[in-house]
């Protein structure tokens, strides 16, 4: 499976980069159901992928970042809610953003963090209780930009998603 998806990315990926889908701009209704769909798509196989395999499967992104998985309780459901996420190491933290792929809509996640910033982290198959803090200001883009470092189409993200994309920093809570 890690092998098909490093070979489909390449060819969506350069349609990606010209600030759409084929032929489709960012920022239009169009889009946002482009990517909604693949989105919740790519997020449900991976789920299937990491219970099937124990969690051994699909700890990397195909380009070689880090998969983390957040689980955090639902506002409205108060049922715990588990999600893949791209992540970069920070000072003995993650970070990680409600990019949504340059979605208009924020992703569900992040207003399940603002009501509840507690939850867990799994990296690599360890769990680990952890907070949540959002970042906001001149600390915001500092790390929003050591995102799109290691992974540029973050820098297309923020510039078409028509809002600023939330930044959060994933602490450990070591005991």
């Amino acid at each position: 499976m890690v092998r098909l998806i490093s070979v489909i990315v390449p060819y969506v990926m350069p349609y990606v980069k010209r600030g759409g889908v084929y032929g489709v701009p960012m920022g239009t209704r169009a889009y946002d159901t482009w990517w909604g769909l693949t989105l919740r798509t790519t997020t449900g196989l991976h789920k299937v992928v990491d219970k099937l395999s124990g969690g051994r499967l699909w700890r990397r992104f195909p380009g070689g970042q880090q998969v983390i998985w957040i689980t955090t309780l639902g506002r409205k459901s108060a049922q715990w809610r588990r999600t893949p996420l791209l992540a970069a190491p920070h000072e003995g933290a993650w970070i990680i953003t409600g990019s949504n792929a340059g979605q208009t809509q924020i992703p569900a996640w992040v207003f399940n963090v603002r009501a509840r910033p507690t939850g867990s982290i799994e990296i690599d198959g360890t769990k680990t209780d952890c907070t949540f803090i959002e970042v906001t200001g001149h600390q915001r883009d500092l790390l929003y930009r050591e995102l799109v470092a290691m992974w540029s189409a973050y820098a297309m993200y923020e510039r078409n998603a028509g809002r600023e994309i939330p930044v959060f920093l994933v602490q450990p809570i070591i005991n």
